[in-house]
């Protein structure tokens, strides 16, 4: 069991000895969509996104047949909406996906901003302006919170980034409501592609239930998260034990590998990646249908999720043990259910649907 330290809470360290053991494999495999071939209604290209939608549907963007594909819970399929091409409802390069509380679905097609009913039918396209989204998660009805980019060339020649985590309706992308954590950047035009990956991968990451936004600031080196009301008030900070894990040699060759390929695939130019040389310490965060916050660590291999209560009580750790294979799957946990695609998929794109065995309650209480 971990121990946490709850800055603003209680302030006591989480003793594990007055808890009750629970074992990690509280994680399993449910089902899978997708098939290398066959029924082209389960072939994807590629996945780019993926969601659950209010009334349980699945929706997966395929960013190469610039489609959603819409399945049954139970992962049956239903129908696709939208179509390679320019015109209204058509897409080109969709990269992001969300379905907000009402079911409207909303799709980022840099650089415009795709908005369908419920059922899929095309309502509008909106040309994002300065600052792009590069994650999200719905809250309430129609409200997302997520990561925007906003690029500026300063007059030294430096390209400036700023990161924002932010909450904004999801009919008007580009009108942020309350901003809740920002970090700047200055990128070297002459490295840009270098640089803006580093920024990527080794900026915040965030997650949101009903009362309660997360930013982890920093998840490559700090296991510390920041807990905001949504008025943008501080209401927490947990600050997470997790030590510091070195990456073995194959985990360096093989980042780089991969990380040369995806910049640089189908083109000419060359790159040097150099990875950091630990593991990061948190890999994602997401909330589920109880309001409970899951934090992946970083430096297991296995996936491995640390569950709190929006209080910032530690409850139990989940994972799938034995699965060194999936430290690289993109995790997508909300109130929907959790869902999982491998990042680099050995033989075709696949999702899968995890269910969860919820273990007897664990928590930390605190004394004052």
């Amino acid at each position: 069991m971990i121990s946490i330290f709850l800055s603003l809470s209680c302030g006591k360290e989480y003793d594990d000895q007055n808890s009750t053991y629970v074992p990690i494999d509280t994680l399993y495999f449910a089902d899978s969509i997708g098939i290398e071939m066959g029924d082209s209604n389960y072939v994807f290209g590629s996945i780019s996104d993926f969601d659950y939608a209010p009334n349980g549907r699945i929706l997966i963007l395929d960013g190469i047949q610039c489609c959603i594909f819409v399945y049954s819970r139970s992962g049956e399929f239903i129908k696709r909406i939208g179509r390679p091409g320019s015109g209204p409802g058509e897409m080109q390069i969709p990269s992001l996906l969300e379905v907000l509380g009402n079911g409207t679905i909303c799709v980022k097609d840099q650089p415009f901003w795709y908005i369908y009913d419920s059922e899929g039918g095309f309502i509008s396209s909106i040309h994002l302006g300065r600052s792009v989204p590069t994650s999200m998660v719905s809250v309430g009805t129609e409200n997302i919170i997520g990561i925007r980019n906003r690029m500026d060339f300063l007059e030294t020649g430096q390209l400036q980034v700023i990161k924002s985590v932010a909450l904004w309706n999801g009919t008007t992308p580009d009108s942020l409501e309350t901003v809740y954590f920002e970090q700047e950047f200055l990128l070297d035009i002459e490295d840009t592609p270098n640089n803006v990956l580093k920024m990527d991968l080794f900026s915040a990451t965030a997650a949101a239930g009903d009362d309660r936004v997360y930013v982890a600031p920093s998840p490559t080196d700090s296991p510390v998260i920041y807990c905001y009301r949504f008025d943008g008030s501080i209401a927490d900070t947990l600050y997470l034990p997790y030590a510091e894990v070195p990456k073995s040699l194959s985990e360096i060759e093989e980042e780089k590998m991969l990380i040369e390929l995806r910049v640089y695939q189908g083109t000419q130019r060359t790159m040097v990646w150099e990875p950091l040389p630990n593991r990061p310490m948190i890999r994602c965060m997401g909330v589920d249908s109880l309001d409970n916050l899951w934090v992946q660590r970083g430096t297991e291999l296995s996936p491995t999720f640390d569950i709190f209560d929006n209080r910032g009580f530690f409850l139990y750790t989940a994972g799938l043990p034995d699965r060194e294979d999936a430290y690289n799957w993109r995790f997508d946990i909300s109130s929907g259910g959790i869902m999982a695609v491998p990042e680099d998929p050995e033989f075709y794109p696949l999702l899968y649907i995890i269910e969860h065995r919820v273990p007897p309650t664990n928590k930390a209480t605190c004394n004052h």
